[in-house]
């Protein structure tokens, strides 16, 4: 399974990736040593941990070495409160920024959310398409009526041309999300622009429709990438919601980590993809739907959240 960089490195702070700005300590992997037990002892979420070592799962192994990034700590779940915290401004500067001015004005096109003025979130979901979990998400959005965005993988839409053409054909948006999800701060430009450009060639001929949208695998990307591919029409976009759908959680936790990020203009991140164990994301879609409409939210796709 394709994880994720986890974080709220929110708009106001674009020239910033997860985990850029923070050092990290070595720890080597005691018995009986889990990713639960090392996250509370370091008081570092276990998804940072995860990605900062490229894990692709919780297992662990005795004696393995893990890299421990020293974060920043959020004692609240209020989005705008972890921004405040982040920033080391005071919430009513976060407040009145209106968090709009990265849209307008960040040079290499990272977007975080939307504006949230509004009560407006966007789902997407990453490192599709495929015919196990897309097609039972694409009928949950239709029954609900959603319209999602679908950040995939060119060597899934080699693979699955039809499913990425009912996306499609549903009213769906779909993103850019690489040929075969790399790492990008590890390639040359030269293999850089091939894994990006590859992929919207596959995207083009399938939808007849050139992606504008970009998703960097793990969230992570240089900023002399990200004003590379700016400069060639391509928006990033990042998240401010994560699922943490691909550690294996429930679809209850799934749902109540979706919850407590909602805010107006939030970006959440979800996956149609998984390539082994438990994945409830199916299962928890129709609840964090109705939990998140009855609060009085609109789904949209990205591109209405952010261009509006």
């Amino acid at each position: 399974m394709f994880k994720k960089i986890s974080g709220f490195i929110i708009p106001l702070i674009c020239l910033l990736v997860a985990g850029q700005d923070a050092m990290a300590v070595t720890y080597q992997v005691q018995p009986n040593d889990t990713l639960a037990k090392i996250s509370d002892k370091y008081g570092v979420p276990e998804d940072d941990i995860a990605n900062q070592n490229k894990l692709l799962s919780t297992m662990l192994a005795e004696g393995q070495t893990l890299e421990i990034p020293s974060l920043y700590k959020m004692n609240r779940d209020d989005v705008r409160n972890r921004i405040a915290l982040k920033l080391g401004i005071p919430l009513a500067e976060v407040e009145k920024s209106k968090l709009k001015t990265i849209n307008d004005s960040a040079k290499n096109g990272m977007i975080y959310m939307g504006d949230p003025s509004e009560k407006r979130i966007a789902l997407t979901f990453d490192d599709g398409p495929e015919d196990t979990y897309t097609p039972e998400i694409l009928d949950i959005l239709k029954e609900k009526d959603v319209k999602a965005t679908f950040f995939v993988t060119g060597q899934h839409v080699k693979e699955y041309p039809e499913r990425l053409k009912q996306i499609h054909d549903d009213g769906h948006v779909i993103g850019n999300h690489t040929w075969d999800h790399p790492s990008l701060p590890d390639l040359s430009d030269k293999e850089l622009n091939k894994t990006i450009k590859t992929t919207t060639q596959e995207i083009e001929s399938i939808t007849g429709t050139k992606p504008d949208l970009l998703r960097p695998p793990f969230g992570e990307i240089e900023d002399r990438q990200a004003k590379l591919l700016h400069s060639q029409g391509y928006r990033m976009i990042m998240w401010t919601a994560d699922s943490k759908d691909w550690m294996g959680i429930s679809a209850e936790e799934i749902v109540s980590r979706v919850k407590q990020d909602a805010s107006p203009g939030v970006i959440a991140l979800q996956h149609n993809y998984h390539a082994s164990g438990d994945f409830e994301t199916v299962k928890a879609l129709p609840e964090i739907i109705d939990e998140l409409r009855a609060d009085g939210y609109e789904f949209v796709t990205v591109p209405t959240l952010i261009d509006e």
